[in-house]
């Protein structure tokens, strides 16, 4: 189906429901909550009559949306569920997905699960905030300053400030209209790239402990919790650590693997400038994108499988 007619559906589902429900996936980034924000916001100002919720974890926060706790059964079992940069059904980060009377899918990922009754699935864009701007200009529906503000967040978080490899004429176009919207784009440069003096001595520290592995263009960052408790550090910032091994010229994969403080597995982050290590990343568990996954391995003994399956990737024998 052509991405007109989905985003035709898409308008026709919330014309139909009075309450709407729009999910992300756990352990959100920028890229879904500014989607979930955004979409709620372009929602309101455009439909009449609507209840709008944004439901699970708060980016960078161990709490929730306030919307959720105004959810009733009843409420649930009537609304239509907007799903937003959520690859699979199980990482939807609500805990009533299954009670729920229809799910719209709206994407950007490389869709490995064809979960919902309808979708608005964009493979070639390159944030699934890109989906969203595109959706509203489409079906010229009002964006407000501050939808096209947290839109902004997530283009610019996903596309790495346009430097990465997927970033496309399509990406520039949805800057251009953010802008012309009233995106706040010295306030999300502000709030993204500047740190706090414990982040900074943080990463300084995760590049100190990088393994490099020799004959390979790549390098990791083992972390366990003892490594970062006298920084006092939540998880999004503990993997942060991750970025001190961007853009050197002798490295084209990197990864950390980090303890989780949520479960008892190990999380892995994986990056690369010229390699398909989604690849990998669905051999444990993980998936995401050609430049940018995640896995979960049980315990650090797994980090040397991960090594040898990206050198296996590197030397083409995946």
């Amino acid at each position: 189906m052509k991405i007109s007619e989905q985003q035709n559906d898409l308008i026709e589902k919330i014309s139909q429901y009075e309450n709407i429900i729009i999910a992300k996936h756990i352990n959100p980034d920028w890229d879904a909550q500014g989607s979930a924000l955004g979409l709620k916001e372009i929602i309101l100002d455009n439909f009449e009559n609507k209840k709008v919720f944004v439901v699970g974890h708060k980016f960078n926060e161990d709490k929730l949306f306030e919307d959720e706790q105004l959810l009733t059964e009843e409420i649930i079992s009537n609304s239509l569920m907007i799903t937003v940069d959520v690859a699979n059904f199980e990482r939807i980060d609500f805990i009533a997905k299954d009670n729920v009377k229809e799910i719209f899918k709206v994407d950007h990922h490389i869709e490995v699960d064809n979960y919902g009754d309808f979708k608005l699935v964009d493979e070639s864009a390159i944030a699934c905030t890109q989906v969203v701007t595109l959706f509203a200009h489409e079906k010229n529906l009002k964006i407000s300053s501050s939808a096209a503000t947290y839109l902004y967040y997530g283009l610019i978080t996903d596309s790495g400030r346009f430097l990465y490899t997927k970033t496309n004429q399509e990406t520039f176009k949805t800057a251009s209209i953010l802008f012309s919207c009233g995106a706040k784009m010295e306030e999300v440069y502000n709030d993204l790239y500047t740190q706090d003096l414990k982040i900074k001595k943080w990463m300084n520290k995760g590049f100190s402990m990088a393994t490099y592995i020799e004959g390979y263009p790549m390098a990791y960052i083992k972390v366990k919790k003892t490594d970062h408790s006298e920084f006092e550090l939540t998880e999004e910032e503990v993997k942060l650590a991750l970025n001190a091994l961007a853009g050197i010229k002798e490295i084209l994969v990197w990864f950390i693997a980090y303890e989780s403080e949520t479960t008892d597995k190990i999380k892995v982050s994986i990056r690369s400038r010229a390699y398909d290590i989604n690849k990998v990343a669905q051999m444990y568990n993980g998936g995401g994108h050609k430049l940018a996954s995640g896995a979960k391995l049980n315990n650090f003994e797994e980090v040397e499988n991960i090594v040898n399956d990206l050198k296996k990737l590197i030397d083409n024998e995946l």
